[in-house]
């Protein structure tokens, strides 16, 4: 029935469109011809116009372009031809411009006419009458795949050299000879070539077919411009359109999902924040695991190099935090100045940068400019981030946080105040005590807890906000003859949703490109940004207090969380002093942390072409870059009242003579300055085999590069910020806290490098490439100062052979293979003995007066670089006419001799020392299908998909010599992936008191194999991740959305509240809670439906934990000890308190609407689009989460939340 309707429905439908038939097509001859009619009566219009003009012995295409530019008319020409012409001397006044025209071509030889609202201008021998046979005019539009306009198409006649280019509608007209062949030629586009009939009188329509999306032109890995037809590694391409992403401060934080292969982890929603970035796998453990990043063919170091700073102790923890402001290599990069963004991924694709390859490069092409009239683009996006909320998180509100406390006092557990040392009054415990100490009455008492059970405060409103971002691009390009040029300037100001998360850059780039005579290409560049970030300092996170802080204090409480010490400096305290108090608005109110980077860099580029296929190839740049930071809190703030010994509204006498911090605040100071320089040279050969059936490619270069750090990092004390940021230190202040760093680093490197490729008959590619890099990171010893790195690689072009049978169902078929080493260098390790002062304070030898002096790193002669060893194979389908493209990689990497620490004898001074002595195994694969499942011309509809699945592990020698890492993800244990941890075996609740218990810690003997007692529970980076993008077009319309997906990694979930106190399991008055606690032990049998445990004011020592772990360390201290806490830390790092981390993201939603040339016409506007974003639209995640975000940190990190943020974007062409 169902389709016999159907088939009525649509037979009706064409009867009506039947019978309606002779109408349509009188209205459109009626339209046609009036059409015809307007346009005659437009171009007439044209000559008819008035113009005054006077010219003196100028060219002729002076002229021209002159009357262009008044007139604003487009005149088509053969540039060559109206060269030859003699100077024009002409002085007018309100004539016609037809009447102009002809005293201008007067005596030349030359005609013009009116076609399509331009002018042509020919010559009288080639008559422009249709009736004529020697020339022909040429009327087109061309369009893309999709039907939709393309403009600067370059038409060009190839006999008589006559060419225009097609306006933003496609159209174009050009003056040729008849059977003469025209060429339609575009970048990014199929070349077409077109005979010219004498009958080519009607509208031609001409489509243009794009090169496929992964192979173009030409393929970029930063030393060479790569024949498609001689590339054998595995790349993936992006294009600028495929990766902006307005809202996001950041390139790298757009490329999550982006890229198969690829993972990066958003661990923090902070806009300052780096995301995680990992190709491949991690290829080291104490080195920098990110890829490598390139511009423009040059490597872009991070402003600062943090990990040599960490791995060298020159960090507090408030410097640190400054440090994690500072972004990297790419943060102040302009995302509108990108052209294109390759990813090196196999050893065939990267050995060619040797030790510095092992992780993966990213290479950034910029834009540059393009030969025309000048173009201006503007670029602009507004975004609003909303702040979070309690919506999703499972946490008490006031009343049940005040139910959650009377049933502790009926349980008999109270917060221990004896054991804090103090006592408080804002909580309903604080309330009740004063009730029986008599000091509020019952009626106050009811008062009260009304009171705070109705507060429910919002620390997510009063520390966050609903923000507004904005980012503004302003670029012009342009050029004549053999040069262009490029130039940009930019502006970002991003406010994160936390009120104190904040960042401003400032971006400038200058590129021209020229060709200098018939041989020499120069290109020079030149690029500067600036960016001012703004924090919080390092103990104070507002995400962290919002999630742990009780709703029923009030945003301008002070409430007690620490009893001041009863000793200052060794000497004890006459009086008993209150209790510290804290507040966090007074926190962030009195303390700061900001910073500022700069970078400035010089690229110089030069090709100059020996002979033909022969050229010589240099590049040079220099990069200078800076970074300054002050972190302090003044001394109203908890965290300096802590090192003082008491609270500001207490002004002791004797005391004050005692402390290192009487008066002021403490401040941390940073600064560093870098200097990178590189130089590359290459010679570079290319030619045609048994005419041009092959191809071959050999490359022989050279490169230098020398990196130089230096900076201070200081600590002072006595800081008023209030004062004009001055420091009053006292001589005791100076002796406890004073600290002063300065540290240098110098990188030299040499290397010298060769490739080859040869490809026969498009069929079989074979190529190689060798490079030896040395470096000054190994001193005097020169065992190791070179590394030699290789790759092989094939590929094979099997739709290319005369026996497959390509057809619609499969178009193309290429199998490829590469094996090769790369390397890597822990820059921050050396093999030198080096020894350091004593760091602590006042530590001196009485005979010499002089600080003791201590050995930081044993002497390491045999440190080696550390090598990878890659095998890759990949495949590549189109299908069902290029609607279904599948690209696939299977890899397999070692790496062996990677840096580790081990375990040495006592007698040597010290606990640790590096060694190249680990391993780490990493294979996997990655696939990118795009699926065209509607293609015509008004309508388009594509997908997607990336999928990327890395296992990694580490070697079995390492011995992991910190026992709290094997629950964090840090301890590199035997056999697992690098991010692996363990958790204690929850067995359930003890039926007697309700404690939590715990498998396998009864052992007989101490064993130092974790997975004797504790159960390996997973890692924190996930194993696959994946990606679906649905594009949709319609017209002028489209949508985007980003469906992002992590499996295969775990979570711990959140510690349940914070410990004040190791005597104390009960929660401080202050903290909140998850609302199952109120479901928690309570009495013998609960344990039978709940795993929440008791809660405990004091914890006997027989009920602490012992753990059954044979420490193995050779320092007298970890011997003599042995491992024990409480049970309550060991629920917390429990197998019950982990969970699995799958989830999916839809990332981005966004919409596009380009204004149609049509409308634009007139206007001045060349390009109109406009659009409106979501980013983080919503996840799906495990419900066990309840709330907590599984991709950023956790509780207790500078993690801020990652929330919905709204974009909207303006994007014009002038």
């Amino acid at each position: 029935m169902r389709n016999l309707l159907g088939l009525s429905f649509r037979w009706k439908e064409a009867r009506r469109y039947v019978m309606r038939l002779p109408y349509q097509l009188l209205l459109l001859l009626v339209l046609t011809g009036t059409g015809a009619l307007a346009q005659e009566n437009t171009d007439q219009g044209i000559l008819s116009r008035k113009i005054s003009y006077e010219a003196n012995k100028s060219s002729l295409s002076k002229v021209l372009k002159d009357l262009r530019t008044q007139m604003h008319i487009r005149f088509t020409y053969n540039s060559e031809l109206i060269k030859r012409q003699p100077p024009v001397t002409v002085k007018v006044n309100g004539v016609t411009l037809e009447s102009l025209l002809k005293q201008v071509l007067l005596n030349t030889g030359l005609e013009f006419m009116v076609e399509m609202g331009g002018i042509i201008i020919y010559e009288q021998t080639v008559s422009a009458d249709k009736g004529n046979s020697m020339a022909v005019i040429i009327r087109g539009r061309v369009t893309d795949p999709q039907g939709s306009p393309l403009a600067g198409v370059s038409v060009k006649g190839l006999t008589s050299k006559e060419m225009t280019i097609t306006q933003p509608d496609g159209m174009f007209m050009l003056v040729a000879r008849e059977q003469e062949q025209v060429s339609l030629s575009l970048v990014g586009m199929k070349t077409l070539l077109y005979k010219v009939k004498p009958s080519d009188e009607q509208m031609i329509s001409f489509r243009m077919d794009t090169i496929a999306r992964e192979i173009q032109e030409v393929v970029v890995n930063g030393y060479q411009k790569i024949d498609p037809r001689l590339a054998t590694g595995s790349v993936l391409k992006l294009n600028a359109a495929d990766i902006l992403q307005p809202g996001q401060p950041s390139v790298d934080r757009m490329l999550q999902g982006k890229v198969p292969g690829l993972m990066v982890i958003n661990t923090s929603g902070g806009v300052n924040a780096k995301p995680t970035m990992r190709i491949r796998g991690t290829s080291t453990l104490i080195g920098n695991a990110a890829p490598l990043w390139v511009i423009d063919g040059m490597i872009r170091p991070d402003p600062v190099n943090i990990s040599s700073a960490l791995l060298n102790n020159v960090l507090t923890g408030p410097s640190q935090s400054n440090y994690e402001l500072m972004g990297n290599a790419i943060s102040g990069l302009n995302p509108y100045d990108i052209e294109s963004i390759t990813f090196l991924r196999d050893a065939a694709a990267t050995s060619i940068y040797g030790t510095r390859a092992a992780n993966g490069v990213i290479v950034v092409t910029t834009k540059r400019g393009k030969a025309g009239p000048v173009e201006v683009t503007y670029n602009s996006n507004i975004s609003f981030q909303a702040r979070p909320s309690y919506n999703q998180l499972n946490l008490m509100n006031s009343k049940e946080r005040v139910a959650f406390s009377k049933s502790l006092i009926e349980d008999g557990v109270v917060f221990n105040g004896n054991a804090s040392g103090f006592e408080e009054r804002f909580s309903y415990e604080g309330l009740l005590r004063q009730l029986y100490a008599r000091q509020i009455t019952e009626a106050e008492f009811q008062e009260q807890v009304g009171a705070i059970q109705t507060r429910n405060t919002d620390w997510f409103k009063e520390l966050f906000r609903n923000q507004m971002s904005m980012q503004h691009a302003l670029s012009m390009s342009g050029g004549a003859g053999k040069t262009t040029y490029y130039a940009s300037l930019s502006y970002g100001g991003f406010n994160g949703a936390a009120k104190q998360d904040g960042k401003k850059t400032y971006s400038a780039n200058v590129s021209v490109r020229t060709q200098i005579g018939k041989r020499l290409n120069l290109d020079l560049s030149m690029q500067s940004n600036y960016i001012k970030s703004t924090g919080y300092y390092q103990s104070v996170n507002p995400l962290t207090y919002a999630l742990q802080t009780s709703r029923i204090y009030s945003p301008d409480d002070f409430y007690p969380v620490k009893s001041p010490s009863n000793m200052i400096a060794g000497q004890p305290v006459q009086l008993k002093w209150p209790p510290y108090v804290y507040n966090i608005q007074n926190e962030i109110s009195h303390s700061e942390n900001n910073s500022s980077t700069h970078s400035s860099s010089l690229n110089l580029s030069l090709d100059y072409k020996i002979r033909k296929g022969l050229f010589f190839r240099h590049s040079s740049n220099v990069i200078i870059g800076g970074a300054d930071g002050l972190t302090a809190a003044d001394e109203q703030t908890y965290e300096i009242a802590a090192l003082r010994g008491w609270s500001s509204e207490v002004t002791p006498t004797q005391e004050m003579m005692l402390t290192g911090l009487p008066t002021g605040g403490m401040a941390y100071m940073m600064n560093q300055k870098s200097m990178s320089l590189g130089m590359r040279n290459s010679l570079d050969y290319n030619a045609g085999v048994r005419k041009d059936r092959d191809q071959f490619n050999f490359t022989l270069g050279n490169e230098v590069r020398s990196e130089t750090a230096n900076g201070l990092t200081s600590r002072e004390p006595g800081y008023f910020p209030d004062r004009g940021k001055t420091f009053f230190p006292t001589v005791m202040g100076r002796k406890l806290f004073s600290s002063e760093t300065i540290n240098e680093a110098i990188d030299n490197s040499v290397s010298y490098y060769s490739t080859a490729a040869y490809s026969m008959m498009n069929r079989y590619v074979l190529s190689g490439t060798i490079r030896t890099d040395g470096s000054n990171r190994f001193g005097q010893y020169s065992n190791s100062r070179f590394l030699p790195n290789y790759s092989i690689a094939a590929r094979w072009n099997a739709s290319s052979e005369s026996w497959f049978p390509v057809s619609s169902l499969i178009s193309d078929w290429q199998v490829r293979g590469s094996y090769g080493t790369q390397g890597n260098v822990v820059s921050a390790v050396g093999p030198n003995l080096v020894a350091t002062y004593s760091p602590v304070v006042g530590e001196t030898n009485p005979i010499t007066g002089k600080p003791y002096l201590h050995i930081k790193t044993m002497p390491y002669p045999e440190l080696r670089w550390e090598k990878t060893y890659q095998w890759n194979f990949g495949t590549q389908v189109a299908m069902f006419n290029g609607r279904l493209r599948v690209n696939v990689d299977y890899y397999s990497k070692k790496t062996t001799d990677v840096l580790d620490m081990i375990e040495i004898p006592f007698e040597y001074g010290m606990d640790m020392m590096y060694r190249n002595g680990s391993e780490l195994y990493n294979k996997g694969w990655e696939a990118m299908i795009n699926v065209d499942a509607i293609r015509s011309r008004n309508t388009s509809l594509s997908f997607t998909f990336t999928t990327s699945r890395n296992s990694n592990r580490v070697s079995d020698e390492i011995i992991p010599n910190d026992y709290n890492s094997f629950f964090n993800g840090t301890g590199h244990l035997r056999g697992k992936p690098v991010s692996g941890f363990y958790s204690y075996i929850y067995n359930g609740l003890n039926h007697n008191n309700g404690l939590p218990t715990f498998r396998n810690l009864d052992l007989k003997e101490k064993t130092s194999n974790p997975d004797d007692f504790l159960v390996y529970s997973g890692q924190l980076q996930p194993s696959f991740t994946g990606s679906i993008q649905p594009v949709f077009r319609y017209k002028s319309f489209s949508a985007v959305m980003l469906f992002y997906v992590s499996i295969g990694s775990s979570k711990r979930l959140n510690n349940p509240f914070p410990r004040t106190n190791g005597l104390n399991g009960v929660p401080a008055p202050f903290t909140n809670l998850s609302k199952d606690y109120l479901n928690r032990w309570r009495k013998p049998g609960d344990e039978l439906h709940t795993d929440i445990p008791v809660m405990m004011d004091l914890l006997a020592n027989q009920d602490r934990l012992v753990i059954p772990y044979k420490v193995i360390s050779n320092s007298a201290a970890a011997n003599s000890g042995e491992i024990s806490l409480d049970p309550f830390q060991a629920y917390n790092m429990s197998d019950l308190r982990t969970v699995s981390n799958n989830y999916l993201r839809c990332s981005n939603l966004n919409l596009t609407y380009t204004i149609p040339a049509a409308k634009l016409r007139g206007s001045g506007i060349k390009n109109l689009s406009v659009g409106a974003a979501i980013n983080n639209v919503f996840t799906v995640a495990n419900r066990k989460l309840k709330g907590q975000d599984p991709e950023i940190d956790g509780i207790g990190t500078s993690a801020l939340p990652l929330t919905r943020q709204y974009a909207f974007s303006l994007n014009a062409t002038f």
